[in-house]
């Protein structure tokens, strides 16, 4: 059994989603180790344990952070790498993410959860799938669909008896989505994290590419699922 994590990340251009897959037998010990990353910046910069990180306006200098010390850009911004390292360190963990125009987010969500399918069929596994709230009805409804009736194309123009099509049924996916407040879990943020280092790498801006986020999403190279998506070097599945 593996435990996937998804969240997204956006702007005006594109949605992102990221999922954080821990194999279950190890997910202690990867919640051990980012609780002990979240002791860390408490004991080095005061942020309180319990204080959501949400990547967008953490490294923006946007919102409490539940203390009275100043934690510069610059400051939060090297956070923001190494919690990224940290993910790429967490034992059996794997990495994938989808990209694609905003006006196309289903569509990506939808991918997302085939290429999660095909991954616990290689790896002999199954997933439950824990996800940011914000889309409860209308990703529940999919998954549910695609649980019954989900019609995918041969990447080579037909599959063996010449049909263009083949039902392929999310049948490695336990149960329906659980969706969960990103506030109340760690791994949901380290989500958000990898969605955001993937649309800045998408979308640089200055303000941040001058604290080199444009390339920390480099950082979790190690532990991509580059599978994914023949079509990209990092697997990731666009549209």
């Amino acid at each position: 059994m593996h435990i996937f994590y998804i969240d997204d990340s956006k702007d005006e251009k594109n949605a992102i989603f990221s999922a954080i897959a821990i194999p279950g037998d190890q997910w202690r010990a990867s919640f051990a180790m980012i609780r002990d990353f979240r002791v860390g910046l408490r004991q080095q910069d005061g942020i309180p344990i319990r204080v959501e990180l949400h990547a967008t306006h953490f490294v923006a200098g946007r919102g409490s952070l539940g203390t009275e010390r100043v934690v510069p850009k610059g400051r939060r911004c090297q956070i923001f790498k190494d919690a990224l390292t940290m993910v790429s360190l967490l034992p059996g963990v794997m990495v994938m993410n989808a990209c694609c125009p905003r006006a196309k987010e289903d569509w990506a969500f939808e991918r997302l959860l085939n290429r999660i399918n095909k991954a616990m069929e290689r790896a002999s596994s199954q997933a439950l799938i824990i996800s940011d709230q914000g889309k409860e009805v209308e990703y529940t409804r999919l998954a549910r669909r695609m649980s019954v009736f989900n019609p995918l194309k041969s990447q080579f123009g037909a599959w063996e008896d010449g049909s263009k099509t083949k039902n392929l049924p999310l049948d490695r996916v336990v149960e329906d989505i659980f969706f969960k407040d990103s506030r109340s879990s760690y791994f949901v943020q380290m989500a958000d994290f990898c969605a955001y280092a993937l649309l800045r790498r998408e979308n640089p801006l200055p303000s941040k590419t001058k604290y080199g986020l444009d390339k920390a999403f480099d950082l979790l190279g190690p532990v991509l699922n580059r599978n994914a998506s023949s079509k990209d070097a990092d697997g990731i599945i666009r549209c």
